[in-house]
């Protein structure tokens, strides 16, 4: 079956302080909110920083501030949901600013929606059974968290979005409690010999989710499958 296409921008930010990388989302949700830009897919990947949710804990942090500082390791405070995470080179971040006025106004289907857009190319293309868990948020690969999710949304407009592990260093992980949980976290360069294309994960991720806004009203089929 085909859909009708939704509009929708890619902006590849490359490389991009955390911070800086807010600023270019908030421009941009004013102006999908206003009606005057159409919905937008931020892609880029972070310097090292640690993000702060709404929901944090300072018992998700396992060591000094000044300890991590000393590790280079930035920290950021953001309204996103969600606990405290890790952010560095070689993990794709997507960032979509979508109007869910016109796509489906329910954030519990959004949420499935990201995560599927990770699931079904580590599946379909690399053969690793990805997953999600029951009553949690983010994908897995066997016993490892590859997948982070945080969203935040303004009139029904979202922002913030999902990261993939694909070559990131994940040592800083252990740092932290991620999501303010006890979890074994992977990066797609562990289940590998051969490097990994950054792009072309990136590129299948975008791919997903253009193909996922499409389909819309067809998408609550796979929402009934079993997690695991």
């Amino acid at each position: 079956m085909t859909f009708p296409e939704r509009p929708l921008s890619v902006l590849n930010l490359g490389l991009i302080e955390y911070a800086r990388a807010m600023d270019v989302q908030r421009k941009v949700h004013r102006e999908v909110t206003c009606g005057n830009s159409c919905d937008t897919l931020i892609v880029c990947e972070h310097p090292p920083v640690i993000t702060f949710g709404r929901a944090s804990k300072k018992s998700s942090l396992l060591v000094s501030e000044k300890a991590i500082r000393e590790r280079g390791i930035e920290f950021c405070l953001t309204d996103r949901g969600g606990d405290v995470t890790y952010h560095g080179p070689g993990q794709a971040v997507f960032y979509p600013v979508f109007d869910l006025k016109g796509l489906k106004k329910d954030l519990h289907f959004f949420l499935r929606l990201l995560e599927e857009s990770v699931i079904r190319p580590l599946r379909e293309n690399f053969g690793l059974n990805a997953y999600r868990r029951q009553g949690m948020t983010g994908v897995w690969v066997g016993p490892y968290k590859v997948g982070f999710i945080g969203i935040g949304v303004r009139n029904w407009v979202t922002y913030h979005g999902i990261s993939l592990n694909i070559s990131v260093d994940i040592d800083p992980f252990s740092l932290i409690r991620p999501c303010g949980l006890d979890l074994k976290v992977g990066t797609m360069s562990n289940f590998f010999k051969d490097e990994i294309s950054f792009k072309k994960i990136c590129d299948m991720i975008v791919e997903n989710i253009k193909q996922l806004v499409c389909e819309k009203g067809s998408f609550d089929e796979f929402l009934r499958e079993p997690e695991d």
